[in-house]
C-alpha cells in the first residue's frame, strides 16, 4: 500500500475524543479487526442507533455485539467510524482501536512512543 501523505506514528496508548467532547485512553491493539467501546462510556454519549451486530470471537469465545456510529478526534483527525460495543468495565481502557481504523486512516504503531 502507498501513501502520499505523511503517516501519522502511535503509540499503544492514545488520547481519543468522543462526540460528547471529553478526551480518554484509547489502547491500540492491532490483534483486534474492530474497535470497540464500553457499554457504560456509550451511555454517557446518550443514545445510539444500533446499525448491526458483529461476531467477536473473545476469550469467553464468539459473542454477538451491536455496532454503532461514533464521531471521534484521533491524532487530530475527525471522522465517524463503527464501533463495537462492550462490557470493558474490568479494564483499564474503556475504548479500543482495532485494526478497521488503523487501516482505515494510516496510521503507523511504534511500540517505543510514549503519550502522557
Amino acid at each position: 500500500m502507498f501513501f502520499k501523505e505523511k503517516r501519522i506514528i502511535i503509540g499503544l496508548i492514545e488520547s481519543i475524543t468522543l462526540e460528547n467532547g471529553v478526551t480518554y485512553k484509547a489502547k491500540i491493539d492491532t490483534g483486534a479487526d474492530s474497535s470497540s467501546i464500553d457499554s457504560n462510556l456509550l451511555e454517557k454519549l446518550g443514545e445510539k442507533k444500533i446499525i448491526s451486530h458483529r461476531f467477536v470471537k473473545s476469550a469467553l469465545g464468539r459473542i454477538k455485539r451491536p455496532k454503532v456510529n461514533l464521531e471521534v478526534e484521533f491524532q487530530s483527525k475527525k471522522f465517524t467510524e463503527s464501533f463495537t460495543v462492550a462490557d470493558r468495565s474490568h479494564l483499564r481502557y474503556k475504548v479500543l482501536i482495532g485494526k478497521d481504523i488503523l487501516k482505515k486512516e494510516g496510521f503507523l504503531i511504534d511500540p517505543n512512543k510514549q503519550n502522557d
